[in-house]
């Protein structure tokens, strides 16, 4: 598994419990078939003028799944750090929309005095324990 792979999967189980019991899908490994540098850049160049806002949880899944995918190989081909970088700031602006729209769903459905309990280690019961 390359370095690019094994940030993404520790990032994307960090986000996981974010997505309540699978109600959301959550970001699957890279593609396995590796994406040609023409379609990257054909990829990078169309993506990164639309907005993320309008974009499905798949299409999201997909477009960070694949700009890992061509970061890896860019990577891996010893390409311009500039290359490698553009396909990861591609993934931050997708995976943004993400993060915001998770925090949202927590906001709106009155998740954040759970989340931030269970974030900050204080299970019921322990809190007066953590606070001494």
């Amino acid at each position: 598994m390359s370095y690019l792979s094994s940030v993404v999967k520790t990032h994307s189980s960090m986000l996981a419990f974010l997505f309540l019991a699978g109600a959301v899908p959550t970001l699957a490994s890279p593609t396995e078939t590796k994406p040609t540098p023409s379609v990257c850049k054909a990829d990078l160049k169309e993506w990164s003028v639309q907005k993320t806002e309008t974009l499905t949880l798949d299409q999201i899944n997909e477009r960070m799944n694949t700009m890992v995918a061509c970061a890896d190989e860019a990577h891996h081909h010893r390409r311009s750090d500039k290359i490698t970088m553009a396909y990861l700031n591609e993934f931050y602006r997708v995976h943004t929309e993400l993060a915001n729209r998770t925090f949202n769903f927590i906001t709106r459905h009155n998740l954040k005095a759970q989340f931030d309990e269970e974030e900050n280690g204080v299970a019921s019961g322990q809190t007066a324990a953590k606070e001494n």
